[in-house]
This record gives structure tokens, C-alpha cells and sequence, in this order.
């Protein structure tokens, strides 16, 4: 019995040596981080805004906005529209004009220019928003 008990914990061993080491690697080269290339803006009350043009330096593209509704229920979404054709690349969901972020992320063209066009159903409120890439 100690025998089988012996040859397995040496064999172990080195699995978990070669997972530490290799762990910190790959942190470090998947790290990445969140760049702002446009806003924050804002918009006065408005039940629609179509932004500026903004152009990301990566694949990965997240944008956000907000609105306060002052408990009025009204709602907002996101669609992400490429600048060449304007066609729609994502849509977001809708969501309470509370005055948290709403977020939506989309896989783009990187150096090619998109904007937002942000939706109000209900009341105009002022809407904030922005952009950025991911790298």
C-alpha cells in the first residue's frame, strides 16, 4: 500500500510546479485594459441621440450610457451602428433610466468608425455616454 501511495505523490508534484509557473504567464499576457476614445458627453433631454463618430484601436469595442429618469419608468437602449453603411452591429437591451451604465460590447473592425444611437421610451431625460476599445 505505501508503494502506489509513494509513486503518486511524486508524480503530483511537478504537475502542480508546471501549473504554477505557467499560471503567471498567462495572466500577464492576457492582461489587458479599458481605453476611453470617446465621451464622456452629454446630451440634453433628448428621447434620441445619435453620437459623434469614434474609432477604436482594437477589436473589442464597449460603449456606455445613462439617464435619470426621476422615477418616471422610462427606458433606454443602445444600438452600435457602423459609420460606413450604418449598419447596425449590435443592439443592446432596454433598461430603467436608474443613472447606472448601461453597457453593450461588440466585436469591430479595428480603425474603422462607429457611433451610438441611444433610444428613450417615455419622457426626454439627459443622457451621458461613451466609448471605448479593449487591448
Amino acid at each position: 500500500m505505501a508503494g502506489p501511495a509513494a509513486e503518486a505523490a511524486p508524480a503530483h508534484a511537478p504537475a502542480a510546479s508546471q501549473h504554477t509557473a505557467a499560471g503567471p504567464a498567462n495572466t500577464a499576457a492576457a492582461k489587458g485594459s479599458w481605453h476611453l476614445i470617446w465621451g464622456p458627453q452629454s446630451h440634453r433631454p433628448t428621447k434620441y441621440w445619435a453620437t459623434p463618430d469614434f474609432v477604436p484601436r482594437s477589436g473589442t469595442l464597449g460603449v456606455n450610457a445613462r439617464c435619470w429618469n426621476g422615477g418616471d419608468g422610462t427606458k433606454y437602449k443602445i444600438d452600435i451602428v457602423q459609420t460606413q453603411g450604418k449598419k447596425v452591429v449590435k443592439k443592446g437591451g432596454w433598461g430603467y433610466c436608474t443613472g447606472g451604465w448601461m453597457t453593450v460590447k461588440a466585436s469591430v473592425k479595428s480603425g474603422s468608425s462607429y457611433y451610438m444611437r441611444i433610444y428613450l421610451s417615455g419622457k426626454a431625460h439627459t443622457v451621458e455616454a461613451k466609448a471605448s476599445y479593449y487591448r
